[in-house]
């Protein structure tokens, strides 16, 4: 859903896209644990994060003193790692080779969400979690687990890591999730040149929720 008044907002193609790269994180999210789908929505948030700041050029009936702003914001965004490098993936395709790279999913044994011994060997990274799972618990039960659940908060898992390396060396959930909460307070401020009031509100995730299952 749209977070903000379409008739109202004075910046409102920049705030749709906004509003674009916010769901794309939020399908990336929900599913953290089918690669496919996670890589799809990581390539649609790549390219709506990038396209906010084209449509923030292109609005119409810019204030006056927006150019000045909008250059030193360039130069803010320039010296910010991690949005510099998803401001550049303008043609950077996500391919499942650098997706793998540098991505990890491993079985084991679990003490609430924390892998306490690793099962066997470590997973194909497009392995789907779930598949993973099974074959965790196979192994685990009999082994290491009884039917009971005798051993009180412990159970079989899979922890799941992406990583890209074109985008930094930290899990990508969190980079998204760090550009997308610097574009909100972008999206905000142009509101308050334009006269309106709109504050930001960080958007905040659970990664450690989400790596696990």
């Amino acid at each position: 859903m749209p977070s903000h008044d379409a008739g109202s907002c004075p910046v409102p193609s920049t705030h749709d896209k906004y509003d674009e790269a916010q769901y794309f994180l939020g399908k990336l999210l929900e599913h953290y644990h089918r690669p496919d789908e996670f890589q799809f929505n990581l390539n649609a948030f790549i390219q709506a994060i990038r396209n906010i700041t084209f449509m923030l050029q292109s609005e119409e009936n810019k204030p006056e003193g927006f150019d000045d702003w909008y250059a030193k914001k360039q130069e803010a965004m320039r010296a910010n790692e991690t949005l510099r490098r998803f401001v550049e993936a303008r043609n950077i395709i996500v391919k499942r080779s650098s997706l793998a790279a540098m991505s990890k999913a491993r079985s084991g044994l679990f003490r609430g969400r924390k892998l306490k011994l690793a099962v066997a060997h470590e997973l194909p990274p497009f392995m789907d979690t779930l598949e993973a799972l099974e074959k965790a618990k196979a192994f685990a039960y009999g082994l290491f687990l009884d039917e009971e659940h005798s051993a009180i908060g412990e159970q079989a898992g899979v922890e799941r890591v992406w990583i890209v390396s074109e985008l930094g060396s930290d899990e990508i959930a969190v980079s998204c999730l760090q550009a997308l909460n610097y574009m909100g307070e972008l999206v905000a401020e142009a509101h308050r040149l334009y006269g309106g009031s709109e504050q930001h509100k960080p958007i905040t995730v659970d990664i450690d929720r989400k790596s696990v299952v």
